[in-house]
């Protein structure tokens, strides 16, 4: 198989202290696709490439193997938002220590997925205060079933756990800054949130938006479609013109196209709706190819195909 313009790496579970081959992870640009390689040998991720990108004097961006990271450094110490796949932890810990001397004080999940997750162990371990929804702790506290990519992610340890959860919003006083984090309900995932350093303007708004990809409702996972929807709406209620939007697998972004973002999936949802309601089946949907004028723009040819989004809308539509 050759891989053009691909990055892998491989995702690595420890199961009963032994470090076995869990998934390949073929990455392009930064989306994942999780293909199941179980005989494969790990190999050393400290070759893989991490950049950063500063927003703020005090506030950057590390892109890397995964879901984008916010990096916030100030007299309390670093803050995180998300912290990627485990076998990179300590290649991001490195970009940390040649910014700053600070100790990394609190990971906050903006979900459960392991491109954002994976590192809670060894930074848990290390000291820091992990923070999310409780939702995320619930579903990484047990092995979870992702469907789409017919895989079992186990559970974290204990140091891996966020040991500080909140059901609706909390607001952290770090670092001279307001950092709200607010609860969006069941979009990708039934355990997203929002991080918004509000004095610099910066959010994070996780795997619920990107400039540059179809979303992904993972329903194995409590995603919904009109979930996303109001996530969506809602994320728009607290942003200005002004606001740096970081998701978790795009460029820095801005309003004006999160709002485009939210015009292109409420109408292919409502198109899909319509033809639910004449009761076409999902093949007969797919032929129509309800979101071929917006291809151009978010069919990037690497995770969700836009049969995948139309087969992800159907199914959460008719799960309602």
């Amino acid at each position: 198989m050759i891989l053009t313009k691909l990055k892998i790496l491989f995702y690595i579970k420890n199961a009963r202290n032994n470090l076995t081959l869990y998934s390949l992870l073929i990455l392009f640009g930064s989306l994942n696709a999780i293909v199941s390689f179980p005989n494969l040998e790990p190999i050393d991720a400290s070759h893989l490439e991490i950049n950063t990108t500063k927003l703020s004097v005090e506030i950057y961006v590390i892109y890397g193997s995964g879901g984008n990271v916010i990096l916030s450094i100030g007299d309390d110490g670093v803050i995180l938002v998300d912290d990627q796949y485990a076998p990179v932890t300590e290649r991001i810990k490195s970009v940390i220590a040649n910014l700053t001397d600070k100790p990394i004080k609190f990971v906050i999940n903006t979900h459960l997925h392991p491109d954002h997750t994976g590192g809670n162990e060894k930074l848990g371990e290390g000291g820091a205060i992990i923070i999310s929804h409780d939702n995320v702790r619930k579903r990484l506290n047990s092995d979870q079933f992702f469907e789409f990519i017919n895989q079992t992610i186990p559970a974290l340890s204990e140091k891996g756990l966020p040991i500080i959860t909140f059901s609706e919003n909390m607001t952290l006083y770090q670092n001279n800054e307001e950092i709200k984090i607010t609860y969006l309900g069941s979009g990708h995932t039934d355990g997203d949130s929002t991080v918004f350093f509000t004095n610099n303007n910066i959010i994070h708004v996780g795997d619920d938006f990107s400039d540059r990809s179809y979303p992904f409702m993972d329903l194995s996972s409590g995603g919904a479609v009109d979930g996303l929807i109001s996530s969506l709406q809602k994320i728009l209620l607290m942003i200005n013109k002004e606001t740096k939007v970081v998701g978790g697998h795009s460029g820095i972004s801005n309003q004006t196209k999160v709002k485009a973002y939210l015009d292109m999936l409420v109408d292919i949802r409502n198109n899909i709706n319509e033809m639910i309601q004449k009761g076409k089946s999902l093949a007969e949907i797919i032929q129509t190819k309800p979101t071929s004028k917006y291809d151009a723009i978010y069919y990037d040819h690497s995770f969700i195909k836009p049969n995948d989004l139309v087969k992800n809308i159907y199914m959460s539509l008719n799960e309602r």
